[in-house]
């Protein structure tokens, strides 16, 4: 049977802390990455839209 001290749980609870560390850090430079991918994809969808409205527009001067 293991033994249970106060000292082994305060070894795992460290243990722990450092594993909750760096998984914070990773999350932390995923979600970096992630705001990253999704600025650069509203850029590219706001230059579509105001591409799309330029062209509707001459579209419609020509016909007028």
């Amino acid at each position: 049977m293991d033994k249970r001290t106060v000292a082994s749980a305060h070894e795992r609870i460290d243990g722990l802390e450092k594993e909750v560390i760096a998984i914070k850090t990773e999350v932390k430079i995923q979600f970096k990455d992630l705001f990253g991918r999704v600025k650069r994809m509203e850029s590219i969808m706001l230059a579509a839209t105001g591409s799309i409205i330029a062209l509707l527009v001459a579209v419609l001067t020509k016909m007028g």
